[in-house]
C-alpha cells in the first residue's frame, strides 16, 4: 500500500486510570460511561477516519485533509460533544457509586500532527505505520501544563491562520526515538461554554436509569468490554468529507 500524507489526531480521555480503579459493579458503570463518551467523540469527528481505538483514546486520520479545518474545528466540537454527553449521563443517572462520583474528573485532550503514513495489513487488520504515527503517539507523554488542550507539532501550527496560531504557546519537546521537536499547545478551557443538557420528566429519568443499569449489565457480568462494538468503527461507515487542501 502506498504512502499518503495525512492529518493525524488522537483524542485521549484524561483521568481514565483513576476512574477505572473500583470494584466490579463500579467498573461496569465506568466502562459503559467511557464507551458512551468515546462514541460521542467519534461521532463528532466528521471528515476523519477512525484508525484505531486504543483503550481510553481514539486515533483518527484524514488522508489529504485540510489541516487548518480539521485541527481548528474538530477538537472543539469533539470536546463539546464529550462534555455534553458527560453532563447528560450525570443528569440522567444520579448514581452515587465510587465510579460515577468520579465522572466530573474525566477530561479530554488532543494531540495533532501531519505527516506521511502507510497502511499495513496484519492478518485481517489494517494498521497505520510510519515515523509520523510513532511521533503522534509519543506526543501523549508531554509537559503541557493544562489538563484539556490541543497539542500540535510545528508543521500543524504553520498551517493554521495567524489569528489562531498566535493563541498557541510554543514548547520544545525531546521525544523518545524522535529527538527535539517544536510543538505548540492551546488551552481548550479558555473557550469554555457550558454544555446544554435538556431536562427530563420524572418518568423520563426513571426510564433512563433503567436503561443505564441494563446497558451496564453486560460489563458487570464480564460479557462485554469497554468500547467494544461501536457502530462507528466500521471501515465502511458513512463519512462526511472534510475540505481538501
Amino acid at each position: 500500500m502506498g504512502i499518503q500524507r495525512a492529518v493525524l489526531l488522537i483524542a485521549d480521555i484524561g483521568g481514565y486510570t483513576n476512574y477505572m480503579h473500583w470494584n466490579r459493579k463500579h467498573l461496569a458503570h465506568a466502562q459503559w460511561t467511557v464507551a458512551q463518551l468515546l462514541e460521542s467523540v467519534i461521532d463528532a469527528a466528521k471528515g476523519m477516519k477512525l484508525a484505531k481505538l486504543e483503550g481510553d483514546a481514539a486515533f483518527f486520520w484524514a488522508p489529504g485533509g485540510n489541516t487548518s479545518v480539521l485541527v481548528c474545528d474538530r477538537p472543539p466540537q469533539m470536546r463539546q460533544r464529550f462534555r455534553t454527553r458527560r453532563e447528560q449521563i450525570k443528569k440522567d443517572h444520579p448514581c452515587d457509586c465510587k465510579s460515577c462520583e468520579q465522572r466530573d474528573n474525566l477530561s479530554i485532550k488532543f494531540v495533532a500532527h501531519e505527516g506521511e503514513v502507510a497502511e499495513q495489513k496484519v492478518k485481517r487488520n489494517v494498521e497505520l505505520a510510519g515515523v509520523d504515527v510513532i511521533l503522534v503517539h509519543r506526543m501523549l507523554k508531554n509537559e503541557v501544563p493544562v489538563s484539556e488542550y490541543l497539542f500540535m507539532t510545528d508543521v500543524v501550527a504553520q498551517c493554521l491562520d495567524e489569528s489562531v496560531r498566535k493563541l498557541a504557546t510554543p514548547l520544545t519537546h525531546d521525544f523518545e526515538g524522535i529527538g527535539e521537536t517544536s510543538t505548540h499547545y492551546t488551552d481548550l478551557a479558555t473557550s469554555d461554554m457550558p454544555p446544554a443538557v435538556p431536562d427530563h420528566s420524572f418518568f423520563g429519568l426513571l426510564w433512563a436509569d433503567v436503561k443505564f443499569e441494563w446497558h451496564a449489565l453486560p460489563y458487570l457480568l464480564g460479557f462485554k468490554k469497554a468500547c467494544a462494538g461501536f457502530r462507528s468503527l466500521g471501515r465502511g461507515a458513512t463519512e462526511e468529507p472534510a475540505e481538501m487542501g
